[in-house]
């Protein structure tokens, strides 16, 4: 069933003032991404030391009752990381201390509710035959991992990341003056809005939050007295945020039919894509999730921001570094 709308008479929504704040590039920011692209290219090289936590090992691994093999518990040439939970503790915990080539034993005790009943509550012995232990090598932030990353020097390394923040910075301040001048649109509408839907939204939305709450283990009346604020309060504040929620999603579909923006099939399925490349899950999964119609909508308020931003009156405004 299609959504049904309120009778909507747009005011003024060119020509808007509005402040873009443009938040500054750290130089700790710099070198903190230096040092997120130096482990990504961190490798694992072959040792003859001790296996220890980090190290990759591969390893022969099978279990022995009386001197017979147990079924079903023989691994061969398993590679695993240790100190990721992927090995059994107490395997883990024998093959630290061991090199590549050598074959060891521990024994295990299988809990008492065992699945296997036989096994159920009695001592194995486990032989493992650690075939290699690899160390984790993280190149160091110098000039010859920026020259090993395609450029001249470490200098201009931090030159091109310094710019690619920026460029994100500059548009994070569009999206942000965008929905301010796509809220003040909104307040400017003139339109009779349901108390019912907007109870509604509200009542979403307080919902949520006491969802999160719960996760926390905190409860309302500690979050209220944290934000020193009651659960009244706290309840009008989220009405007022639905109304102007929904103001914005109204305003942005008159603007949209006023000024002829228009989003089609293609953009949809862009969209699409662009979601289940950043999210790294199917087309069909994001599909799930998000109708067509919501996220043509998205994408209409995206394009009204825009809109609005290029027939404001804008201001830009650097940020001081203490203000990140």
């Amino acid at each position: 069933m299609a959504e049904t709308f309120p009778k909507t008479t747009l005011g003024q929504y060119k020509g808007l003032a509005v402040t873009r704040h443009v938040r500054p590039v750290l130089d700790s920011t710099v070198e903190e991404e230096i040092g997120h692209r130096c482990r990504l290219h961190a490798r694992y090289v072959p040792t003859d030391a001790p296996a220890k936590r980090g190290d990759k090992v591969t390893l022969d691994f099978e279990g022995f009752l009386k001197g017979e093999p147990i079924p079903d518990s023989k691994m061969e040439n398993v590679t695993v990381l240790l100190g990721t939970g992927k090995l059994m503790p107490a395997a883990e915990k024998a093959v630290y201390g061991h090199k590549a080539g050598e074959t060891f034993q521990f024994d295990f005790t299988y809990p008492a509710n065992f699945r296997v009943d036989k096994l159920s509550g009695v001592t194995a012995q486990f032989t493992i035959t650690l075939h290699a232990v690899a160390e984790k090598h993280t190149p160091a932030p110098d000039e010859a991992f920026a020259r090993s990353r395609g450029f001249d020097s470490l200098e201009a390394m931090r030159a091109q990341i310094r710019k690619e923040k920026a460029a994100l910075h500059e548009e994070a301040a569009d999206r942000k003056a965008g929905q301010d001048l796509l809220e003040m649109a909104g307040a400017n509408l003139t339109v009779t809005l349901s108390e019912q839907k907007v109870a509604a939204e509200a009542r979403r939305e307080f919902k949520a939050l006491e969802d999160r709450l719960k996760q926390t283990g905190m409860t309302l009346e500690a979050y209220c007295k944290s934000c020193r604020t009651t659960p009244g309060q706290l309840q009008a504040s989220y009405r007022a945020i639905a109304e102007k929620r929904i103001r914005s999603v109204l305003a942005a579909r008159a603007i949209a039919q006023a000024e002829g923006i228009e989003i089609s099939d293609q953009d949809v399925e862009a969209e699409y894509r662009r979601l289940s490349a950043r999210q790294n899950v199917s087309v069909e999964e994001i599909r799930k999730t998000l109708r067509p119609d919501a996220v043509k909508a998205a994408l209409a308020a995206q394009k009204v921001q825009a809109f609005l931003l290029e027939n404001a009156q804008v201001t830009t405004v650097h940020d001081p570094a203490s203000h990140t």
